[in-house]
């Protein structure tokens, strides 16, 4: 079971990844964004365009992590209940959304924040009351 939610975990990683590269925040080295390999081994990073040299791998790449992430042993993490309709929500679909709650408090003398998700469609997030003591960020 918890290699399976390893596993899980680490593939979800790598589509954030992947999901934030195809916006154009691209890490690879052999995208056309940087503009000379030597630069980077002196820790310099002249970025140009995000440009088409690694989009093509990078959507071969997302689907086959969405082909991974649909077998039938990671639905289970995969899946949740929204807490408003109490219907199932996919959480790496368009459909789902957090909203999130935070109050203050104290710890060991420090002011720190608590912090509260609930996961929910993006249709029924209006519908989410916010508790009492807590704002809606």
């Amino acid at each position: 079971m918890t290699k399976a939610v390893d596993e899980y975990y680490l593939l979800k990683g790598k589509l954030e990844e992947i999901t934030w590269a195809l916006e154009g925040s691209c890490n690879d080295i052999d995208c056309d964004r940087y503009m000379y390999k030597e630069l980077l081994k002196k820790k310099y990073k002249p970025v140009l365009e995000h440009h088409f040299s690694c989009l093509s791998s990078l959507k071969r790449e997302k689907e086959a992590v969405m082909r991974l992430l649909s077998m039938k042993k990671f639905k289970k993490f995969r899946h949740k209940l929204c807490t408003i309709c109490k219907k199932k929500i996919d959480t790496l679909g368009e459909d789902y959304t957090i909203v999130s709650f935070t109050r203050p408090s104290e710890f060991k003398g420090q002011k720190v924040y608590q912090y509260k998700g609930i996961s929910v469609h993006k249709k029924c997030k209006r519908k989410v009351l916010t508790p009492e003591g807590w704002e809606k960020t």
